[in-house]
């Protein structure tokens, strides 16, 4: 598919939220629209990830509108799984996903926004919604700059397989799912003394409960819904609870994980933690999250001294700019499969009255001109 100079609205990033935000724009307009993937594949940011990743998410949870995810509805989708789930269905919905395009910048021009691709082209359009996700740059403390060049150091994005990892004594720094998942992978080689420094206190609930997914209890109770400002979404995004009693801290311990506190410190090989224990490491795993990478966007309205976007449910304050599959964007679930498309809907409720609007305005002015 080619990628044409002028759209109605240019979705950037064809994950999950674009896809999602593709399906809707699908159903609703007549007019122009296009997604545009950096990659050579859908769903490629999917197959990147380590090899033994697994959705926590029962496939009956981690589909978009329209399509099933095939398989066994209560089982657990491999990472592979959803990379090709996501590529069938842009095809199923024959949306229109230009690959190999990603954007190099994107500014405010009259009418809307001029985005240039790293190929040079460029492509105007009335509005954007911004789908590149939650999960950007790995963020990376400035205390990595002092480990050794010795130390190995590798991150949630390049982090495979345990074979990368060189034997000795490993840090895995970052305590989510992500973190507790890779650190009893390298524990279970026998070959790695493997140490998690964790954070906060983290919750971690069963992946089922009387015999259904925790998530069907979550959908039926109304908390895959509980919004960011109620009193129950509050409750979740400060305890940011995640599903698989194995990955408890006193499981991990069980498997020869050496639970730590926060990394306070590093010097050459040596780290320190703030439980006061030191220890020399081999290799350094950093699992503690992401940022945004907002460089490409040249809008300072769009964001905030940080750098990191800034928006309200998805709506930017700037006009005609959205964003889908932002985390907690508005629900648990924003971030995810099971809640992605729910947004794209709201965005959507809004950008179809702002094209609406403009519309009606350009047909007005160039009638006052074809009259004066």
């Amino acid at each position: 598919m080619q990628l044409t100079r002028e759209v109605d609205v240019l979705v950037v990033g064809a994950g999950q939220a674009g896809l999602a935000m593709g399906y809707h724009l699908k159903h609703a307009m007549d007019g122009r629209f296009a997604i545009v993937e950096r990659a050579a594949r859908v769903g490629e940011s999917w197959r990147q990830r380590y090899d033994s990743l697994a959705l926590f998410t029962p496939r009956a949870y981690s589909a978009l509108p329209g399509l099933a995810v095939p398989g066994d509805p209560q089982g657990y989708p491999t990472k592979d799984e959803i990379a090709d789930y996501l590529e069938q269905y842009a095809v199923t919905f024959d949306l229109p996903v230009i690959q190999e395009t990603g954007i190099r910048s994107l500014t405010r021009v009259e009418g809307g926004f001029r985005a240039r691709t790293e190929a040079g082209e460029i492509v105007d359009a009335r509005a954007v919604v911004l789908a590149t996700g939650a999960f950007q740059i790995p963020a990376i403390p400035a205390v990595a700059r002092e480990l050794d060049a010795e130390v190995a150091q590798l991150t949630a994005a390049t982090y495979k397989r345990p074979g990368q990892v060189p034997f000795g004594r490993v840090l895995v720094v970052g305590d989510g799912a992500t973190g507790r998942q890779i650190a009893l992978e390298l524990a279970a080689t026998g070959d790695r003394e493997v140490w998690l420094a964790a954070g906060r206190p983290r919750r971690v609930s069963p992946d089922r409960l009387l015999g259904r997914s925790i998530f069907w209890w979550m959908d039926t109770l109304g908390l895959l819904r509980a919004s960011r400002e109620s009193r129950a979404g509050r409750h979740l995004m400060e305890m940011d609870p995640f599903p698989g009693k194995h990955l408890a801290l006193d499981r991990l311990r069980r498997h020869g994980v050496r639970v730590v506190g926060r990394l306070t410190r590093a010097e050459g090989t040596r780290v320190a933690f703030a439980t006061g224990e030191t220890t020399e490491v081999a290799a350094v795993v950093w699992a503690a999250g992401y940022r945004d990478d907002s460089r490409w966007v040249a809008i300072p309205e769009a964001k905030d001294a940080q750098g990191a976007f800034r928006h309200e449910r998805g709506i930017s304050p700037v006009p005609s700019l959205y964003f889908v599959g932002r985390s907690w964007q508005w629900t648990r679930g924003s971030a995810l499969l099971a809640g992605v498309a729910d947004d794209a809907r709201y965005v959507l409720g809004h950008l179809l009255p702002y094209l609406a609007r403009e519309q009606s305005a350009t047909a007005v002015r160039e009638t006052a001109l074809q009259l004066g």
